[in-house]
């Protein structure tokens, strides 16, 4: 009798500029293409991107890769943008996004699918980097994440 296994968890698979990111699915709100930026602010820091608006509010947009690496980084070949939910509810936000570079895919992960990235980034923003078949993705800490935001938009 084959075996059903039914321990994955389903998550997005997001191409950013050089990296990719490993999200749990429940996380994404939305894909959209690229909109039109409001509010940017040169006083920000590089990885603010600006802000746009979405079912009627205004959210932030961070480039995650300059965050991580400290490195600015050119957003505007974006194709799309990714709308998180906020995890974190002592940081007060609620939604924000993320540019990627193609389209997310769907991909349902178990324990065994998982292996640590050979090298890996030191980042306060990144739990870790792992191996998932020929590509290696961020899991970000999205609790450190959305508590810098926090901090940004005050």
């Amino acid at each position: 009798m084959a075996d059903n296994n039914t321990d994955f968890v389903p998550c997005m698979i997001i191409p950013l500029q050089h990296h990719y990111l490993l999200l749990p699915n429940s996380t994404l709100a939305e894909v959209i293409p690229s909109p039109r930026l409001i509010n940017t602010d040169a006083s920000k820091p590089d990885y603010w991107i600006g802000q746009c608006q979405w079912n009627a509010q205004s959210i932030p947009i961070i480039d995650l890769e300059s965050l991580v690496t400290k490195n600015t980084s050119n957003t505007a070949d974006a194709s799309k943008l990714c709308v998180l939910r906020g995890i974190n509810p002592a940081s007060n936000i609620s939604i924000y996004g993320l540019p990627c570079y193609g389209v997310p895919q769907l991909i349902h992960l178990t324990e065994s699918a998982l292996k640590q990235a050979e090298q890996s980034i030191e980042s306060d923003y990144v739990h870790y980097q792992v191996q998932i078949g020929n590509k290696v993705a961020y899991i970000p800490n999205l609790d450190a994440i959305e508590t810098m935001l926090s901090q940004q938009i005050q």
